[in-house]
Parts: C-alpha cells; structure tokens; sequence
C-alpha cells in the first residue's frame, strides 16, 4: 500500500500555511492551452478549476490568488518574490547602521523561506535590535545570517 500525498496534489505556500492542492498542474496545463495572458483571467480560471476538488475559504481568496500566481510565474522560470506570503514583525532597536544591517538580513533571510517581512519599528534606547513574531523575541543583536536563518527557521516550524 502507497503513503503520502496522491500524485496530482501540489504543495503550495498559502499564507503562511502549506496547503495540497489537487489539480493544480493540470489547471496550469490548461491554461496554456487556452493562452491565457491576462494575470487575473488566469488566477480566475485555475481558481474556478480548483474549486470543485478543493476547498477555498472564502476569507483566504486573496491568499489563494497570491499563492497561485507565484506557483504559475515559477512553472514559467519567472521571478515570483514579488508575490511572497508576507508576514508581520516587529524590529525594535534604535535607527542606524546597526538596525538597518539587522533588517537587511532580515529580509534576505525571509527570502530564502520566500517570506516577505512586513517591518514595524519599535524605537527603543537600545542600539541591539530585535525582531519579534506574534509578541514574541525570535532574534536579537547583531547575528550571523546563518544564525537569522535558524531562528527564523525554527519560528517557521511553529506555524
């Protein structure tokens, strides 16, 4: 007996949520075929395949569109980091070179798990920035970028 995922179900970032999603290559597959070139007519024509074998919450439809847009511009060897799922942080910290680096790194970082960091800054007295997630501290003072991406990793895995 075969485990796991069926064969036509696509794994895609939707929110800050992996989502399977059936019929997704075939809904591309005939997209092509139809030349489509228009962005939303052809968001809206693999949306309107997809509805019928999966379930699209209706509070989710922009993160859907956003989420399978990217998929399609990556099938097509395109750049897509425009349309990462974006998430919301907080950097405290006082402005400066020191904060401005953290934050470079930040987003860099972010990129690899294509995450887009939407920044609010917090001004403290503290020249050691920090980022939090939801509240709470997931990185501070200066680290390596190989010390970001674990944090920012291991956050991840608490999603």
């Amino acid at each position: 007996m075969r485990c796991g995922k069926p064969a036509n179900v696509s794994m895609i970032l939707i929110g800050l949520h992996e989502v399977g999603l059936l019929g997704l290559s075939e809904a591309f597959e005939e997209v092509e075929t139809l030349e489509l070139q228009d962005r939303d007519a052809i968001v809206d024509h693999v949306v309107a395949r997809l509805a019928g074998q999966n379930y699209i919450p209706e509070s989710q439809q922009e993160n859907y569109r956003r989420g399978i847009w990217r998929e399609y511009l990556r099938r097509r060897g395109e750049d897509f980091s425009d349309f990462y799922s974006e998430v919301e942080v907080t950097v405290r910290g006082a402005a400066g070179s020191v904060r401005d680096r953290f934050v470079a790194t930040l987003i860099s970082v972010f990129g690899d798990f294509e995450l887009k960091p939407v920044v609010t800054f917090v001004q403290t007295g503290s020249a050691e920035p920090e980022l939090l997630v939801d509240g709470e501290t997931v990185l501070q003072g200066e680290v390596t970028r190989e010390a970001a991406k674990a944090a920012v990793r291991k956050r991840i895995r608490e999603w």
